[in-house]
Formats: structure tokens, C-alpha cells, sequence
């Protein structure tokens, strides 16, 4: 056998994680949720218990890596993302229902159990993706995972076409498209109100999960390595391969755009447009004074001058639903009035909430006629872990946030001190806005798997590019 092969196998199996998107259990109460809850689970099962035979066969990471600059559980980092995953689970056991907040149910699939797997994840990753080709490698898988999400999104609304009704409207029957696809769930997309959701089954979280892909795609298309600190030769003579590659990538960006545009996902739009808008300011003021930083701060300015007359268009009678925020709406007021009953709740449990997947009853007691549906969640992720995990749950979710820019900037300052040249300007704005993006798309909007799986590779990433 190969040297490591155990640790190799752990890596495998954490490379399968990103497809976790792309699963659909038709036969489910719930295709969209269910299936993909139970691969991750299992994958990151098989991940642990390769590494645990690692540790049995004496594989050393230190024989396949090297010696780490510091140990991994001291790094800040870890310590925050520690820090969260005991709070959510302390806040589970102490909660209303502990075991509703720690199994979660059938439908939704969240909870102790799978934020422990989560957990497990995230410091597997930080573990064993200690180069920078292990890190392009999963990147890559990432934006694969999204691309065929989109794929299956496509291939489902095809079952519609060609399809025969009856006179109540449901399907008797249909032609070769129909017969060929019809193993897909979906929407049809055959008229302008349907939103496309891919295979997450909800175009927000579609939308959100697009953020991630664009991002990580943006960082596989700049031309240096994701390692800003590693002195490499320059390509005096660039393949075709690579020339190919940065179309295909560019290409890539195209389609995640289109599918974001077709989700209709107004929180997803606004946290992407915030987040280019922040990494631009960041590229901008790190630039070197000259003609190309005018440009590009002209550019800015145009970018924010065009989309406030696209939203300013749109309120007097025209444009789209992305671009029709408006606070007067139902659907807003319904979450106005979703997020006060969640500080009601919360003052009931101030420290550590009523627990992960018990808002539902949280918000019985509090319940207001004026809403028309059933709500198990605050639609806002702040609001969520606020009354679900209490103050303390929700500071140390923004703790992450807080150490992360904390390292950030550490590193940044020390880059400018030693004038490290290698230093990549685009690689930082686009780890600098990433954060800032999903927490603005955050604010209409909660976690779900997908998003966290996103969220927990991109936090692992930028444990490696603080540490090396």
C-alpha cells in the first residue's frame, strides 16, 4: 500500500462533500432536503474514520506535510469556529427541547447532530488541506458541484415540455421529453413568475450558494497562486491549456450570474453586489496611485450610480423583481414583523435561546394572526441564532467573522512591512468581501446545509492562507 493511504482516503472523501449539492432522493417526503443531509453525514463519517485509521497505522501528518507552524487547535480560527460549535450545541441541551435540537426532524435535517458533522468537516479540512494543490483541487470540485446543480435545474424543467393535462390540471401523460426526464423534480420555468432553484429546491438558497461559487471561481481565475507567500517561476511561455482554462473559468462565471439571475433571489443579488462593491473599495485603496487605480475607482462609481437607477426605475412601474425591494412590501412586513416576535422570544431565554430547531414553538407562544404561513425560522440569520442560541450563541458566530478579519488584517500589515511582493492584491479583496456578502445576504435569509458547506470550506481556506 502507499504511504498515507489512510490520510489519502480521508482527503477522497472530503473532496466528495461538495457534491453533497447535487443530491435528490425523489422518492423522499423531502427531495431536496433528505438525501443530501444523509450523504454529507456519511461522507464525513468515512472522512473520520479514515483518519482515525491513520492515527491506528501510524500515519503521521507530519510525515505527509511537514511540520505545521503552530498547532492546529491554537489557531485563532479554530478556536472561534470551537468556540460557536459549543455554544450551538450548549444551547441545544439547555434548550426548550433537547432532543428536537440536537436530531432535528425529518424535514429540515439540522441541528446538534449535523453541526457536529459540520465540525468535524471543517477541522478535517484544516487537518489534511495543508498545500496549496489540495486547495485547488477542492476549489474546483466546488464550482463543478454548483455547476452541475445548475445542470440538474436545467435538465428538470424539461420534464414539462411536451407534457399532456387534465381538465383539474394534473399530469395524465406526455411525449419523449417527458418520458425521458421525468425522474427530475423541479419547476417548469415555463412562465416568467417561476424562479430557478437548480437542485437545492429553493431558489434562495440557489442564490446564496451561487455567491460562494462565484467567489472561488474568481480566485481560481487570477493568475497567481493561491498562496500569495510561495516564490514560484513565471510561465515564460503559457500553455494552451492554461489559456483554455481561464475561458472556461470565465465561462463558469457567465453561467453562475445567469442561474443567480434567473433564481430572483434579492438577498443573494444584494450581498453579491455588496460584497464586489467592498472588494473592489479594498483593490482600489491597495493599488499603487495612478491611471489604472482611476479607472477602475471610475468604474466603481458607475457600477453604484447604475444599479441606483436600475432600483429607481423599477419603482416607478418597470424593471424586475430583483430590483423591487420595496420595505412597504408583504412579504418584507411579514419579516419585520418575524424579526420583532424574535426578540420577544429571546428576552424569554436571553444567554443561550430557546435551542436549534425549536423557534416553531418559540413563536406559538407569541404567534400574530397577521401571519398566513407557518414559520420554524426567523429568516434572517442573525435573528435565527439570537433566538435559538441566545447572546451568547449569536456573539460567537460573529466572533468567527470578528477573528477573521482580525487575522486578515494582521496579515496584510505584516505583508506591507516586508513589502512581500508575491503578495496576491485580487486574492485579498476577494477573501476580504466574501464575509461580507454572505453576511448581507444573511440578513434575509438562514443557514441551510448547503450554504454551510460553502461557509465551513471557505473558513478552512482562510485558516490555511493565515497560517502558512
Amino acid at each position: 500500500m502507499a504511504n498515507n493511504f489512510f490520510l489519502k482516503l480521508s482527503k477522497f472523501f472530503l473532496y466528495l462533500a461538495p457534491f453533497t449539492v447535487i443530491i435528490v432522493s425523489r422518492s423522499t417526503l423531502f427531495p431536496f432536503i433528505v438525501g443530501k443531509y444523509v450523504f454529507f453525514r456519511i461522507i464525513v463519517e468515512l472522512a473520520l474514520i479514515s483518519f482515525l485509521f491513520a492515527w491506528l497505522k501510524g500515519e503521521t501528518l507530519i510525515n505527509a506535510y511537514g511540520k505545521p507552524k503552530s498547532v492546529f487547535w491554537r489557531q485563532p480560527l479554530v478556536i472561534a469556529v470551537s468556540v460557536f460549535t459549543l455554544i450551538f450545541l450548549l444551547a441545544g441541551f439547555f434548550g426548550y427541547d433537547p432532543s428536537a435540537s440536537f436530531w432535528s426532524n425529518f424535514e429540515r435535517g439540522e441541528g446538534g447532530l449535523q453541526m457536529l458533522h459540520l465540525f468535524i468537516f471543517f477541522i478535517l479540512l484544516v487537518l489534511l488541506f495543508r498545500d496549496e494543490k489540495s486547495w485547488r483541487k477542492m476549489l474546483i470540485i466546488f464550482i463543478l458541484a454548483a455547476f452541475l446543480a445548475i445542470v440538474y435545474g436545467a435538465l428538470a424543467s424539461l420534464q414539462y415540455i411536451d407534457v399532456q393535462y387534465n381538465e383539474a390540471g394534473s399530469i395524465i401523460g406526455g411525449g419523449s421529453w417527458y418520458k425521458t426526464f421525468q425522474s427530475f423534480v423541479g419547476p417548469s420555468l415555463q412562465n416568467a413568475d417561476e424562479r430557478f432553484s437548480g437542485s437545492f429546491g429553493n431558489p434562495a438558497y440557489l442564490g446564496t450558494y451561487m455567491i460562494f461559487a462565484l467567489f472561488f471561481t474568481a480566485v481560481l481565475l487570477s493568475k497567481t497562486r493561491i498562496n500569495p507567500n510561495v516564490q514560484h517561476k513565471p510561465k515564460l511561455n503559457p500553455n494552451k491549456f492554461a489559456f483554455y482554462k481561464n475561458w472556461f473559468l470565465a465561462g463558469l462565471v457567465v453561467i453562475f450570474l445567469t442561474a443567480l439571475f434567473f433564481s430572483k433571489t434579492r438577498g443573494a443579488l444584494l450581498g453579491l453586489g455588496v460584497g464586489i462593491v467592498v472588494g473592489l473599495i479594498y483593490f482600489i485603496f491597495n493599488l499603487p496611485k495612478g491611471r489604472l487605480k482611476n479607472i477602475i475607482l471610475t468604474m466603481l462609481v458607475v457600477l453604484i450610480v447604475g444599479t441606483g437607477l436600475a432600483f429607481i426605475y423599477n419603482s416607478r412601474g418597470g424593471g424586475y423583481r430583483i430590483f423591487d425591494i420595496n420595505l412597504g412590501a408583504q412579504t418584507f412586513q411579514t419579516r419585520i414583523l418575524l424579526w420583532k416576535q424574535a426578540l420577544k422570544i429571546t428576552a424569554e431565554r436571553p444567554l443561550l435561546g430557546w435551542g436549534p430547531e425549536n423557534f416553531s414553538i418559540a413563536l406559538e407562544k407569541h404567534y400574530l394572526p397577521q401571519f398566513d404561513v407557518w414559520f420554524d425560522r426567523a429568516h434572517n440569520v442573525f435573528f435565527d441564532y439570537l433566538a435559538e442560541t441566545g447572546i451568547l450563541g449569536l456573539l460567537s458566530y460573529l466572533g468567527i467573522f470578528a477573528v477573521f478579519y482580525w487575522q486578515f488584517f494582521k496579515g496584510v500589515i505584516a505583508n506591507t512591512r516586508i513589502k512581500n511582493k508575491y503578495t496576491n492584491k485580487i486574492n485579498d479583496a476577494l477573501i476580504f468581501a466574501l464575509p461580507i456578502a454572505h453576511l448581507v445576504q444573511g440578513i434575509v435569509l438562514f443557514e441551510v446545509l448547503p450554504i454551510y458547506i460553502g461557509l465551513f470550506i471557505f473558513l478552512a481556506f482562510a485558516n490555511y492562507r493565515f497560517n502558512k
